[in-house]
């Protein structure tokens, strides 16, 4: 069964600090980063931007040009970048980790995956005597910066529980799913279903709120106030209401990302989606105006068309 484990103490000041590696340093890898170096953990990264190499040196971490750079000072490689590609360059890329990383290390991935490429990586990297621990998170960027985010891994347990000191310097919650890897991102894959559900029925809501010419901000303080709230709504909501999409905190086309694996999970599992579907064609519609770039919560504009004609039949 999976359990919670309670935290760990971070490092003592007379223990050998940890070098933990970290690709990718957008606005998931940023709070990351804080919270291992707070945690007391020595943090060696890298980014495709320069100006976040710059960001973490004036943390106290150390930057490196590419994943390869970092591998020989690191047992554990921590990775947020966006997708299964981006993971595949990352590991396997000319300046890749795969073939630079010791036996024994640990590749923690973040990101959002298929399950069937987690399961497909596992043995890849255990060719190479790397263990793949399957660790996507939720929580946002709000939850990496306040080191509560949820971690859902799988994986070996041995793996999981020599790394566990560095999922806890930025997870409130971590739960391991089992030894099978595949199991994590499965469970992501479940998670960003009700995510994705979520935000489009909150504009949906919001949208049509503003079509019957009701106050938003009161019909959004009403709406959290009681059986309709969700997390999606209170977060999501206000921004929503003051059309506040330009300060992206996760972008439209990650959702079309995201319930394009939902639905490929779906589908092999031969399991009908339907919300989930309505849902992705949404952020689709939304994506194919334009709005790819924007925070998701613009999702509510592909609602918000003229009103009929009063002579309308």
């Amino acid at each position: 069964m999976a359990m919670a484990t309670s935290p760990t103490p971070p490092p003592s000041s007379t223990q050998t600090r940890s070098a933990i590696g970290l690709v990718g340093l957008g606005a998931m890898g940023r709070g990351i980063a804080t919270n291992l170096i707070k945690k007391g953990f020595d943090v060696v990264g890298c980014d495709v931007r320069a100006e976040a190499g710059q960001w973490l040196e004036e943390q106290g971490g150390a930057f490196r040009k590419s994943p390869g750079d970092l591998a020989s000072a690191c047992d554990a490689v921590v990775s947020f970048v966006v997708d299964g590609a981006q993971t595949e360059e990352v590991l396997f890329g000319p300046q890749g980790l795969a073939g630079k990383l010791n036996p024994g290390a640990v590749f923690i991935m973040c990101s959002t995956v298929s399950p069937a490429y987690a399961r497909d990586l596992a043995p890849r990297l255990a060719q190479r005597g790397i263990d793949l621990l399957d660790a996507p998170v939720t929580g946002g960027a709000v939850g990496a910066a306040k080191g509560s985010l949820t971690i859902m891994a799988s994986g070996p347990k041995a793996a999981f529980d020599r790394v566990r000191p560095v999922l806890e310097a930025f997870g409130a919650r971590i739960y391991h799913l089992g030894e099978e890897n595949g199991a994590g991102a499965q469970m992501k894959v479940i998670n960003q279903l009700l995510c994705g559900v979520h935000i489009a029925a909150a504009g949906e809501a919001l949208a049509m709120a503003k079509r019957q010419n009701l106050p938003l901000e009161t019909v959004h303080e009403i709406l959290c106030s009681g059986a309709a709230s969700s997390w999606m709504l209170g977060d999501r909501g206000p921004r929503m209401v003051k059309e506040d999409f330009d300060n992206v905190t996760s972008a439209v086309d990650i959702f079309v990302k995201d319930l394009g694996l939902v639905l490929d999970a779906a589908r092999d599992a031969r399991f009908a989606a339907p919300l989930a579907h309505t849902a992705y064609l949404q952020f689709l519609a939304a994506s194919g105006r334009g709005l790819g770039r924007k925070d998701d919560s613009a999702v509510i504009q592909c609602y918000e068309q003229p009103p009929p004609s009063k002579s309308a039949t």
